[in-house]
């Protein structure tokens, strides 16, 4: 899984969001997870911000090898919900139903 931080040169949060998700990485390296920081203004960022409807500084999507996006923050986000949102994208977490339910096969 691939993580994209879309930051703004002038955001005043978004160096604590591409510290979050450096930090995640690390956390995360047995898992393959890895970061890419898009630098808004540039010609990347405007290709890929289009495709998946970033609209504000700093956004976080993670990407699975086919590119969709699994998971979705907008906003600097706290270490847990960083976590408990990879760890969900990755199927480290299991919902509330299949914890009651069970994985239907």
């Amino acid at each position: 899984m691939q993580l994209l931080v879309f930051v703004s040169s002038h955001c005043p949060h978004c160096p604590k969001a591409v510290t979050a998700v450096k930090d995640a990485v690390s956390q995360y390296s047995d898992y393959n997870l890895s970061c890419r920081k898009i630098r808004a203004k540039t010609v990347e960022a405007k290709q890929i911000s289009g495709k998946y409807n970033i609209g504000a500084y700093p956004t976080i999507i993670g990407l699975n090898d086919s590119e969709e996006t699994v998971c979705k923050i907008v906003g600097v986000p706290s270490k847990e919900k960083l976590r408990k949102e990879i760890e969900k994208a990755l199927g480290l977490r299991k919902s509330l139903f299949r914890k009651i339910f069970g994985a239907r096969t």
